[in-house]
């Protein structure tokens, strides 16, 4: 499955009031995510690329799988960025 990666740059609100995503861009394309894609595979690819610092650590961040896309955010709440799955013309 081919996945690009949105980067939420701009988020306003707080932990006790929630959060927005005021805007957003595509970071990369073209990102091959195995099936078997676990939450390390995700973090050693956002780290490699330079999208999140050396120091971020799996327990620091909350991941989720929605079907099509892969919400990360911080253990607050707050959003960081998403994996979304990448569709082609010919629809794959």
């Amino acid at each position: 499955m081919m996945y690009e990666l949105i980067n939420y740059f701009d988020v306003w609100g707080n932990k006790q009031d929630g959060y927005e995503v005021n805007n957003l861009c595509t970071e990369e394309r073209d990102i091959y995510l195995g099936e078997d894609a676990s939450d390390m595979d995700l973090l050693k690819f956002l780290k490699r690329i330079g999208f999140l610092k050396k120091h971020v650590r799996l327990n620091m961040l909350c991941i989720e799988d929605l079907g099509g896309q892969i919400e990360i955010s911080d253990i607050h709440g707050m959003p960081i960025c998403r994996f979304q799955e990448q569709f082609t013309e010919n629809g794959g």
